[in-house]
């Protein structure tokens, strides 16, 4: 992964993290609208985001951009989980599953092209 890529990743996934963490309900409402899940909720989710794309930053292996694959491709399936016990959160967690899998089809396709 070159180095203007990964910087691209970690403003767009680091940065949304971010934005979830610092300002969970304003986050959530312009993007998905009412009901918001609890913000502690989504605030947990934001650092985690971050945290990771910290350390694809830091550290763009092939080992680390697979756990970041795993890890987002694991936090979609349970947004989908999420969506369908508490269908009052349903768009927020349809969304949230978006962005992880979005994120996690972007690290397994870094993977894919440092091989060639």
């Amino acid at each position: 992964m070159s180095r203007s890529t990964r910087l691209a990743r970690a403003l767009a996934y680091g940065g949304l993290g971010a934005a979830l963490a610092a300002r969970p309900r304003d986050v959530v409402a312009g993007v998905c609208g009412p009901p918001e899940p609890p913000a502690w909720l989504v605030r947990v989710l934001g650092v985690r985001q971050l945290a990771q794309e910290l350390v694809v930053l830091a550290a763009p292996t092939r080992a680390v951009l697979l756990a970041a694959a795993a890890t987002d491709a694991l936090h979609a399936a349970s947004m989908v989980g999420a969506a369908l016990i508490w269908p009052e959160y349903r768009r927020a967690a349809l969304t949230s599953a978006g962005v992880a899998a979005t994120a996690a089809t972007a690290a397994a396709g870094a993977v894919s092209a440092a091989r060639r």
